[in-house]
């Protein structure tokens, strides 16, 4: 960062645990993963007519219309029962899978499906968003559609069902935060709202090694120069392009700036359809093309970052992190670590307590060099909110302005957290920061 770097970190894989994030400095941009509106399923067909959709990169067409099918539990004679069940490796009989597709209350039982030559495989899966490439015929179900499975098998005395190829569906529900995507909140500093932003991490056709298996099964021989892959690991050179793209059109910008204008111009997330709320997506959903002209931009120094480093840590930790002998200010010349010029806004306020929080934060022009901006309230959270000033009027490039919000409410209860919005808007750019509240 000092040296005009901007460093970009997946948020981690470890959702949708609340504040699993695992990248938390401010001075980086953590991302968040979301699905596109391409979706990967893959259908069943049971012996009794019903077509149950689930999730999978399967490649294989299996010649015939309906296979038997078989519980893992029922396929294993040297395992206990818990572990047949999930399809555990070294558990499938090979006489008694051979032919036939097996049921596994794991979704990592595909490994060993295929290894014991199993026909195909229907999983119990507890990431039903993510299609995950397949050894051999396959389909990941929610316990719902999967318990419709089980209950079918038990029904009758020669079950039986097919597994098909997978296709792509358009998602209209899409951009939806990935199950497995890490969430907040930040557990270090809990006023720096992480991750910062989503972007596609779900499917994503990713450059790799013809050198690697595709799948977990050693059995599986395929190689490949692309393959289907979900993750933050996914997400975030999406991200680390779309910084790339902004410096070629400003090249000297700061690392903060560029981060600044990929947050402001991010499209909002439906908070009905991803929980919860900017714990999981940040200031919403990358949009590359509004981000190369963004309007106004939060810049921070190292100098910014010292500061709030002293407002959480003693000098010698801010030493051990800054390289060099910088100092902390002493008593009341301490900011708070809210006060950072940072994009977003956030705040921690004790259980169904009433409460008044400030924050400043200052703006800088890059957009109209004659510009007004007008301050709007985006909540539905039963909080007062004012910005003071609530216009900011340039009359150059680079010009800075300054502002306060204040945001008043009646105690929150434990464990929850309220929400709102900030957008600046001059007619041709809105500047949009997410407000948080939690407990």
């Amino acid at each position: 960062m000092e040296k005009g770097i901007l460093t970009l970190q997946s948020a981690g894989n470890s959702g949708p645990e609340a504040g699993s994030v695992s990248s938390v400095a401010p001075w980086m941009l953590a991302v968040a993963a979301s699905s596109t509106d391409r979706r990967i399923i893959d259908k069943i067909v049971l012996g009794n007519g019903k077509t149950i959709v689930g999730s999978s990169v399967n490649s294989f067409e299996l010649n015939g219309t309906s296979f038997p099918l078989v519980y893992g539990k029922d396929a294993s004679s040297q395992c206990v029962d818990s572990d047949a069940r999930q399809c555990v490796a070294g558990c499938l009989d090979a006489n008694l899978v051979k032919g036939k597709i097996v049921l596994c209350d794991l979704a990592g039982g595909n490994a060993e499906a295929h290894q014991a030559g199993a026909l195909g495989s229907i999983l119990n899966t507890s990431k039903p968003d993510v299609a995950f490439v397949d050894p051999l015929p396959a389909s990941g179900l929610v316990s719902q559609d999967y318990d419709v499975v089980k209950s079918y098998l038990k029904s009758t005395k020669r079950p039986r069902a097919n597994i098909l190829k997978s296709e792509a569906i358009k998602d209209d529900g899409a951009p939806v935060v990935a199950s497995f995507s890490s969430r907040g909140p930040n557990q270090i500093v809990p006023e720096i709202i992480k991750p910062d932003i989503s972007a596609p991490g779900i499917d994503i056709l990713a450059a790799y090694s013809p050198l690697a298996p595709i799948t977990s099964s050693t059995a599986d021989e395929r190689r490949v120069k692309y393959s289907i892959l979900s993750g933050t690991s996914m997400s975030c050179p999406h991200v680390a392009g779309v910084a790339a793209y902004i410096k070629t059109f400003h090249p000297d910008w700061s690392p903060a700036a560029i981060k600044s204008s990929i947050m402001t111009t991010a499209w909002p997330v439906n908070d009905t359809k991803t929980s919860p709320a900017e714990f999981a997506y940040g200031s919403g959903h990358i949009n590359p093309l509004k981000a190369i002209n963004p309007g106004l931009v939060f810049e921070a120094s190292k100098e910014d970052y010292i500061k709030f480093l002293c407002s959480v840590l003693d000098e010698g930790s801010v030493r051990l992190i800054s390289g060099d002998s910088s100092s902390c200010p002493a008593g009341s010349a301490k900011v708070s670590p809210k006060d950072l010029n940072y994009p977003s806004l956030a705040a921690n306020v004790k259980p169904s307590t009433s409460f008044t929080i400030n924050f400043h934060r200052t703006v800088k022009n890059v957009g109209l060099t004659n510009s007004t901006y007008k301050a709007n309230i985006l909540s539905s959270s039963g909080v007062d909110i004012k910005v003071v000033p609530d216009v900011l009027s340039f009359m150059s490039l680079n010009e800075e302005k300054t502002f306060d919000v204040t945001v008043v409410g009646r105690g929150i209860p434990e464990g929850s957290h309220v929400s709102a919005s900030l957008v600046w808007t001059d007619g041709t750019h809105s500047v949009r920061s997410p407000i948080l509240v939690a407990v």
